[in-house]
């Protein structure tokens, strides 16, 4: 019979979820949901995006995107201008703000990563 918790499948999609929670929690308290950390991450790597190409990146729907640049845009971190030669598409770019943001965020991934790579939560070990 098969039995989904010994499912590789199962046993991934259950750990990434736990792990991204995570990182939520951890970043929450800093000011910004892991979401807007890894939005900001691209556009800071990327520079301008289009919303598709961000949502892409993100994979997630452009409905999903939409709100959560809504709230990065009410926040100040990013901005939105539309495209000269087709009116339909907009550009997302991080403000200055947006910016120093994410330059001080992004250690708390590496943080984070090594977290994991030095096999600290094995040892029960949760703060980062």
């Amino acid at each position: 019979m098969f039995d989904i918790e010994s499912c590789v499948c199962f046993i991934n999609s259950k750990t990434s979820k736990k792990m991204a929670n995570m990182f939520n929690e951890r970043l929450i308290p800093l000011g910004v949901t892991r979401v807007q950390w890894i939005a900001m991450y691209y556009l800071l790597k990327y520079g301008d995006l289009s919303q598709k190409e961000l949502g892409e990146k993100m994979d997630i729907k452009e409905s999903t995107v939409a709100r959560l640049l809504d709230r990065m845009e009410e926040d100040g971190l990013i901005i939105r201008t539309q495209a000269s030669e087709d009116r339909r598409v907009k550009y997302i770019k991080l403000t200055h703000k947006g910016r120093e943001r994410i330059e001080e965020l992004l250690p708390e991934g590496q943080k984070y990563e090594q977290f994991f790579f030095n096999g600290d939560y094995r040892r029960g070990n949760w703060s980062i």
